[in-house]
């Protein structure tokens, strides 16, 4: 999951016989990202709602580089693992990891295996603002157990297939430290939570020599039915950003995605759409955002439309801090609520 509208990097000036000698293998490299986010949503048509929602997110990813082509890939988050149901400030806090994969990858090919997230879709990871995911998180494919790689080719410009089949992970893995979540069990059924590998995405990824800046995503998934579940979840999503600088110091950032899922939830005759449209526009050490998402849901022939627009502006100081402030306003299940985020954020890699 990603809240941060920019990325924050602090790095240190390495000298020359440093760098030469990072060449040599074995090398470990990383990088600890801290944000502290309040979330405050100050009126809502349901009363219970309006609450303020005080919380750390720190996430530290590793690499173990063992040679040129051979890796391994950790990432471990900290965060609340329990939705807010009152005020709360620094609790339900527990930790998990959420990668670990072994790869192997040269010029033309990359393959890899461990838990991972599936490649589909990037709005997810990648709209804009404090709020710029909040609905279209839904379809990340989290905490999956399995394998895939990918083929690189050059066709007036680069692009990359990729494919990968999986299950979601009920291992010891699936807990939390402090706070506890899970484990999650097959029992608990679900879209992939079938503890085989009857779970498949094919994307396609790249980016065009004749325009500069501009790449884009297509995925298919196809989920396997868990316990309860009537039929496969078949995925479709495509994507399209572009970024492109005005003059010297502006650059702007367009970003759409539509989503669509067919036996949503692995219930037969029940669907879901996401589109996901926004925005960033740089300037200097100013950021400014707005995100639209709209998803529209089918279950047991009732339809449902939630909305959400997230406006943020941020800025980041010359030695990598980082400050935002947010406003968000959603209509979900046919209920109205307004709210503010303000977000501190720094990043250290090593």
């Amino acid at each position: 999951m990603k809240h941060v509208i920019i990325v924050l990097t602090a790095t240190a000036s390495l000298c020359t016989a440093v760098q030469a000698e990072e060449q040599s293998y074995p090398r470990f490299s990383g990088e600890i990202s801290i944000e502290v986010e309040n979330d405050w949503t100050y009126s809502s048509d349901d009363s219970a709602a309006e609450i303020n929602d005080l919380y750390p997110t720190v996430i530290l990813g590793t690499a173990i580089e063992l040679s040129q082509n051979f890796s391994f890939n950790i990432e471990a988050t900290l965060e609340p693992v329990e939705d807010a149901t009152d005020d709360r400030a620094f609790k339900d806090l527990g930790g998990y990891l959420n990668i670990a994969t072994a790869n192997y990858g040269t010029e033309r090919f990359s393959v890899y295996g461990g838990k991972f997230t599936p490649n589909f879709g990037i709005a997810w990871d990648l709209a804009p603002g404090l709020y710029g995911t909040d609905l279209n998180e839904d379809y990340e494919l989290a905490e999956m157990i399995g394998f895939g790689g990918g083929i690189n080719f050059n066709a007036a410009g680069t692009h990359i297939v990729s494919a990968s089949t999986f299950f979601q992970d009920t291992s010891v893995l699936s807990k939390s430290i402090g706070t506890q979540r899970g484990p999650l069990r097959k029992s608990d059924g679900g879209p992939a939570n079938t503890e085989d590998f009857s779970s498949f995405t094919v994307a396609l990824d790249g980016e065009l020599e004749k325009i500069a800046g501009f790449r884009y995503h297509a995925g298919f998934s196809s989920l396997g039915a868990g316990e309860g579940g009537d039929d496969r979840q078949l995925g479709y999503v495509i994507s399209l950003e572009y970024a492109f600088d005005i003059g010297e110091n502006i650059a702007i950032t367009p970003l759409a995605e539509y989503a669509y899922f067919d036996r949503a939830g692995g219930v037969k005759d029940d669907t879901a759409k996401y589109f996901t449209a926004g925005v960033a526009v740089n300037y200097e050490n100013w950021v400014a955002s707005t995100t639209y998402q709209r998803r529209d849901t089918e279950t047991a022939g009732v339809g449902t439309d939630d909305d959400v627009i997230d406006l943020t502006v941020g800025y980041v100081f010359d030695m990598g801090l980082g400050v935002a402030a947010a406003w968000r306003i959603a209509e979900e299940e046919e209920i109205n609520s307004n709210g503010l985020g303000l977000l501190v954020s720094y990043a250290l890699e090593f």
